[in-house]
């Protein structure tokens, strides 16, 4: 396992996955993301804006049922580094694949965080236990944090 730990957030992810990082100075987002060398992908996004997380949550939502024509909706009650989450997991047709994302969304003290991780239901029955250990191990550091000025 390699170890993620910049911008405030921690996490492991597989050796054999490939790490992605992208600032968005601009418009106050980090996105972060780790992806199989499928089609299965696990994203953080960090949102230094003030952005309500249901907001936040309902704009993903549209994204997929915009994107997809059926796209189900399941509520779920989940925690990440110990946030309580909005969460949701969605079940849609892509190519012909039987897919699911499972989005979550928590608040801290630096950042709005949306998580969103996906793959098809073939893929995932080898890379979703990967995908819940890469969530199972985020961790987040609120304003006590002593990198907090350099990711503000």
């Amino acid at each position: 396992m390699k170890l993620f730990n910049e911008y405030g957030i921690s996490f492991e992810y597989p050796d054999d996955w490939e790490l992605a990082k992208q600032v968005d100075e601009e418009h106050g987002e980090i996105q972060i993301s780790v992806s199989s060398e499928e089609s299965s992908f696990w994203l953080i996004s960090l949102y230094m804006v003030d952005i309500p997380p249901e907001e936040l949550l309902n704009r993903s939502l549209e994204v997929f049922r915009e994107e997809y024509e059926e796209v189900d909706v399941y509520k779920t009650d989940v925690k990440l580094a110990g946030k309580t989450c909005l969460a949701r997991d969605l079940e849609f047709v892509c190519s012909e694949l039987i897919n699911s994302a499972f989005l979550r969304v928590f608040e801290t003290d630096l950042f709005t965080a949306f998580v969103l991780y996906q793959g098809t239901d073939q893929e995932l029955a080898k890379t979703r236990k990967d995908l819940e250990a890469i969530s199972a191990s985020l961790d987040v550091f609120d304003s006590g944090y002593e990198g907090y000025l350099d990711i503000v």
